[in-house]
């Protein structure tokens, strides 16, 4: 174990198997001081993105508030296994959640009854998918969630990128295509602030397309009324990425649901000026939800 930050929290790298025997790499986070049955969050990243980019200076923080935090990358991506590389599967990485959670109930020192999901992007309409789908969830923070794949695939942008990625699959049999960009789903505007949070950890502009599962079946805001745990929903307004009428419908429909708006795009609350704030917010839901044992 080794110190993060330098704010008594103690980082411990493991390994968690999948259904299908590829392994995905996780990070766990814990509070320097040893505590017993203390709760812990899961916490997945968006769709391209791995638990070294943006992630570790929100774990740190939960684990320096008491709150121990399990961060994971997808198959397919980071330091996890899987071919092909790149793929952005939604069955898989849906998968990958539920691994994740049950790794992080039999974690030692862990209150199995105090487990909260965290995701960004498109990992926050996987945490609300998640919790949706398992009553035990005991919190949800779902930042800038991805929460309705049928508006975004609505997109002209996307539209453009869904049949460049078919008519590469028809030539070649794969469809790997730049993420963001003229040819991309994000749009090239959104590439300086890729590179600003992934950049320093091989982050490249990548992308091989699942056509498996559509992405316009994707609705979490849709499951949200079935989520049981109260649901910290944090909304940028300056996202272009995220349809925000999705992202409002969410915490309307969740019978536990708080909105915060932030004055952030898509990927600025990883940014100095604002994840004071932003992870201030998520310490003090996680706190108030995850204090005490469950009845």
């Amino acid at each position: 174990m080794t110190k993060a930050g330098g704010i008594g929290v103690a980082v411990e790298e493991l390994r968690i198997a999948t259904e299908s025997g590829d392994a995905i790499a996780a990070s766990l986070y814990r509070p320097e001081v040893a505590m017993n049955s203390a709760p812990c969050v899961v916490m997945g990243p968006g769709g391209t993105l791995t638990r070294r980019d943006g992630i570790p200076g929100y774990a740190e923080r939960f684990a320096a508030a008491g709150i121990a935090a399990l961060a994971f990358d997808y198959r397919h991506w980071g330091d996890s296994e899987g071919e092909p590389r790149r793929l952005a599967s939604v069955p898989r990485q849906l998968a990958d959640w539920r691994a994740a959670v049950a790794h992080g109930r039999g974690l030692e020192g862990v209150d199995p009854d105090r487990i909260a999901v965290w995701g960004m992007s498109l990992g926050g309409g996987h945490a609300l998918r998640t919790a949706a789908r398992d009553p035990r969830i005991a919190a949800v923070v779902a930042f800038v969630p991805m929460a309705d794949g049928l508006a975004y695939s609505l997109n002209l942008r996307v539209l453009r990128f869904t049949g460049r990625a078919l008519r590469d699959r028809l030539r070649r049999g794969s469809a790997t295509l730049p993420a963001v960009g003229p040819a991309g789903a994000f749009p090239a505007e959104a590439l300086p602030s890729f590179e600003r949070l992934a950049a320093l950890n091989g982050w490249r502009n990548e992308i091989t397309v699942d056509f498996d599962y559509p992405f316009a079946r994707y609705r979490p805001a849709r499951q949200a009324s079935r989520i049981e745990a109260p649901v910290l929903v944090q909304l940028g307004e300056s996202d272009d990425l995220a349809p925000r009428r999705a992202v409002e419908r969410t915490a309307e429909r969740a019978p536990r649901g708080e909105l915060y708006r932030y004055p952030i795009d898509h990927f600025s609350g990883f940014w100095p000026e604002h994840i004071g704030e932003v992870a201030g917010d998520q310490v003090e839901f996680l706190r108030r939800h995850l204090s005490s044992p469950r009845c």
